[in-house]
């Protein structure tokens, strides 16, 4: 392990097959930690990272999970745009996968890697979580190239497979990933601040357990865990603290982890101005904030400075929306201390804006847009789906944008639940204006707003065309199927086909797809052989499917105890 890591390891064999790792938490009130960075050089950056068991024991804790490189947080991974980088990703658990439905919390042991907020390529070997699983056992490398404008900022990564990003993501399984800044992008100012990433894992038992129970997992066990509102780690401690001298800004990169629950953070005495959000910088700065809203998988960079002789605590209020699940808490202190430094950090903010802007940033608010549909989150009775329609699969297209256009869509649902588009971050048009956190003409790529369920959002497909995820970024709900696959793809408006999931187009789930200029004559032929097929197809599998049931039982007996999961009564303590 790293030498700045604040856990201690002790390595236990608990079967042939794998190794569960003890890691011991810091514990409170302790100087906040960086976690290694592991950062580029010559333009490339190519490392492993493997999933594996972990033991993490502490006061009033004890709950035995999944992690990256059997550390929380794992290294943070730090790149320029233009780089090129390349993440061997290692499976290190084992068999059995666990129960196997679609739409709900299934394979714990499956998993796949997923760069969030990165605007890169979704075919593999890239950012591919369509068609990438990895077994127990797999491993697999990925490859990205990021753009030699892509914008500088906060990102990260985490496992993305349907059915296990509860057990996975939410229980632990995430690091922080940086575009750096080259040389020059920034103001002096700003380039002069001690810079700080918090990533932030809101770890709730009962819901891990509630996962864990459904998909038949029996690696996740919570033995002892803090009550609601659960534990709130920030890089792998709980309430850790920053230290800094009085009127002194420092750069602080929010991430939330976190399965569903959003935080509200508030500052106290200190004064806090945004510089970015979801790893893209505002156009407004500084804009000086009141608090900081995250849903999960959110980001933003702030700037923090607070007055001499005090200790303050940041904590996470509750939400204005009684219905929707935040967690309210400290989740930091600030000890302020020495004297007021005399140069840039010490001064006043000056305003500063990107000095260029990639062509997927570029400002959308003038536009004509050559697409316009609608993304409705868990409404009409389907409390877990898209569109009324839950995961149908990575061929079931919801929606279909032309190449190089502006595109709209009007969200409904995002009061309640964090609405993530995966490769293109898009820019507010219409938003409820309650909150100063929030602006037209903002970029993101997860929202949520408690003040509206609506919202307008538009971005340029640009770069790269084919399949990309939009999901809701509360885990639980994207796990039990409210996501769906966007397809980028044909040149013109005329190819603009919205809603195509309540089209009837049974095609949909084997690939097949009307082209705008189709014929209904066409189109009906098209449907009808899709039919016949499908008709053939189900009777040839249902026969199948009646031996394969037979065998199954017989494998579920014998190959259980392969599973790797702590022995009764056993313990895991240094």
């Amino acid at each position: 392990m790293h030498p700045l890591l604040f856990v201690t390891a002790s390595l236990l064999t608990w079967s042939s097959s794998a190794v569960i790792v003890t890691i011991h938490p810091q514990d409170e009130n302790q100087p906040l930690r960086q976690a290694p960075v592991l950062q580029s050089a010559n333009g490339a950056l190519s490392t492993t990272i493997s999933l594996d068991a972990v033991h993490i024991v502490g006061r009033q804790l004890d709950l035995v999970t999944r992690a990256f490189n059997a550390s929380i947080p794992p290294p943070t991974l730090a790149v320029l745009p233009g780089d090129k980088l390349a993440i061997l990703l290692v499976n290190n658990l084992a068999n059995p996968l666990g129960s196997d439905m679609a739409n709900n919390f299934h394979h714990p042991n499956y998993t796949n890697l997923h760069l969030h907020g990165l605007h890169v390529s979704e075919t593999p070997p890239s950012d591919d979580v369509l068609f990438t699983e990895l077994r127990p056992g797999d491993h697999y490398q990925y490859e990205y190239t990021l753009l030699a404008g892509h914008s500088p900022g906060t990102y990260w990564y985490h496992p993305h497979h349907h059915g296990s990003q509860v057990q996975q993501t939410g229980a632990g399984a995430a690091g922080a990933l940086l575009v750096l800044d080259p040389v020059g992008f920034l103001s002096s100012q700003l380039a002069s601040m001690e810079d700080k990433v918090l990533l932030l894992q809101h770890l709730q038992g009962a819901v891990l357990a509630g996962a864990a129970k459904g998909s038949g997992d029996e690696l996740l066990r919570v033995n002892d865990f803090p009550q609601e509102p659960g534990l709130m780690m920030v890089n792998g401690a709980p309430l850790p603290v920053v230290t800094m001298r009085p009127q002194e800004w420092q750069r602080w990169r929010f991430i939330l982890d976190s399965v569903g629950a959003w935080t509200n953070l508030q500052f106290g005495a200190c004064e806090v101005a945004l510089l970015a959000k979801d790893g893209i910088y505002i156009h407004d700065f500084p804009r000086t904030i009141a608090h900081v809203t995250l849903p999960p998988g959110g980001r933003a960079d702030v700037l923090v400075r607070c007055p001499e002789g005090e200790v303050h605590s940041v904590t996470a209020v509750a939400s204005p929306n009684a219905g929707l699940k935040t967690f309210i808490g400290t989740v930091l202190t600030v000890h302020v201390q020495g004297l007021k430094p005399q140069g840039l950090t010490g001064q006043e903010l000056q305003s500063w804006v990107p000095p260029i802007r990639p062509k997927y940033l570029e400002d959308t608010l003038s536009a004509d847009p050559g697409c316009s549909c609608e993304t409705r989150l868990g409404l009409d009775g389907i409390s877990k789906g898209l569109n009324e329609h839950l995961w149908s699969g990575p061929k079931a297209y919801m929606h279909n944008s032309p190449v190089d256009e502006v595109i709209e869509r009007k969200l409904d649902g995002v009061s309640k639940h964090p609405y993530h588009q995966h490769t293109f971050p898009f820019q507010l048009i219409d938003i409820p204006t309650n909150d100063p956190y929030f602006k037209v003409g903002d970029w993101h790529d997860s929202y949520l707003n408690v003040w509206s369920t609506k919202a307008t959002i538009r971005f340029r497909t640009v770069d790269f065309s084919g399949p990309y995820l939009v999901h809701c970024h509360h885990l639980g709900h994207s796990d039990k199927g409210m996501m769906a696959v966007e397809h980028v793809g044909g040149t013109g408006r005329n190819q603009c086909s919205c809603d195509l999931l309540n089209q009837g187009f049974v095609g949909q789930a084997m690939g097949f797809m009307a082209r705008a200029g189709d014929s209904k004559q066409q189109v009906g032929v098209k449907v009808l052989v899709a039919l016949t097929s499908f008709i053939f197809c189900f009777f040839v599998i249902a026969a199948g499917v009646r031996v394969l049931r037979r065998a199954s039982k017989g494998m579920r007996r014998c190959c259980a105890r392969d599973y790797v999961a702590l022995p009764e009564g056993q313990e895991a303590r240094l």
